[in-house]
């Protein structure tokens, strides 16, 4: 019975706009992630301007223009400020939508509250990972197409590039490249189904689809601020910030998923930590919706 309101639900997206449209925006924002800073002007370049400025023979003198590289660094900047909304745009105002014609009592009425709260859950989150997931695959492929691959540069700076990857835990010779991607493929997934989770939980608190949206925004925008200024904290001053701030700070870090392949040893605690979240926002999004009186509530 749940699948089959999964199926239903995911018919109702994929027959409507917002589902592309998060794709799309998923894409052009990796786009606009910052790859390279002009050590002499101080010049940022994102990702467009970096094919519009710079010529093949001018990339292949610096690994930061290697496709890999430049994959590394697209799933950042812009993308990790706007997710929530990215996240959530294709379902969310579909579910906000539904509840202000009071038609969600039609279809509660044809399974039972725990079947169709529990899809609406699954479906959030997972069209949440999916948007954000083929926009990324999208870039990634555009990327190893315009960009050079870490094997068309010379043998010094392959070397180079390869050790300072090997030290954060990161294997690119080989088959490991396509295991590399692979692994940052799922990560955009479960970074984008899991920003989908609390946007579904807010769902049964405010009907208000701007505000679902938007809240989760800024107390993702706060979280990252703080552990930017702890980040800054720690370089200036190292003594002064303590080892279990330094791992709290690692954990409470919002974009934790985005780096899976460089987590190393602790990718079980990144996936364990994330997922009980996950669970958290099932639980109090499944509590709230069971007690209303009203089905179309």
């Amino acid at each position: 019975m749940i699948l089959r309101n999964i199926k239903t639900d995911f018919r109702k997206i994929l027959s409507g706009y917002g589902f592309y449209l998060c794709i799309i925006f998923t894409c052009l924002l990796c786009f606009a992630a910052y790859i390279y800073e002009d050590g002499v002007t101080g010049n940022k370049y994102s990702v467009f301007r970096s094919l519009l400025t710079f010529d093949r023979q001018f990339m292949l003198d610096d690994t930061m223009f290697c496709s890999f590289e430049v994959v590394r660094n697209g799933a950042g900047n812009w993308l990790f400020l706007f997710v929530p909304i990215i996240a959530s745009f294709a379902f969310v105002p579909l579910v906000c939508d539904e509840h202000e014609a009071k038609s969600v009592r039609f279809e509660v009425f044809r399974t039972n509250r725990f079947c169709y709260y529990t899809s609406r859950f699954m479906t959030g989150c997972l069209c949440g990972g999916l948007a954000v997931m083929i926009g990324f695959i999208i870039f990634v492929l555009v990327v190893h197409a315009l960009f050079p691959s870490i094997n068309a540069y010379s043998p010094e700076l392959q070397t180079q590039y390869k050790e300072m990857m090997a030290a954060i835990h990161i294997q690119i010779s080989g088959t490991h490249y396509i295991q590399t991607i692979m692994v940052k493929v799922g990560g955009m997934f479960l970074y984008g189904m899991f920003w989908a989770a609390p946007i579904m939980m807010m769902t049964a608190l405010i009907r208000n689809k701007y505000l679902v949206m938007c809240i989760p925004f800024f107390i993702k925008y706060g979280i990252n601020q703080t552990c930017e200024k702890i980040r800054w904290r720690m370089l200036e001053d190292p003594e002064k910030v303590s080892t279990w701030l330094r791992r709290m700070t690692a954990f409470l870090d919002p974009d934790q998923l985005t780096d899976l392949a460089g987590s190393g040893s602790q990718i079980g605690e990144v996936l364990l930590y994330h997922g009980l979240l996950v669970l958290f926002f099932y639980i109090v999004y499944l509590v709230v919706q069971s007690r209303r009186v009203d089905c179309g509530e």
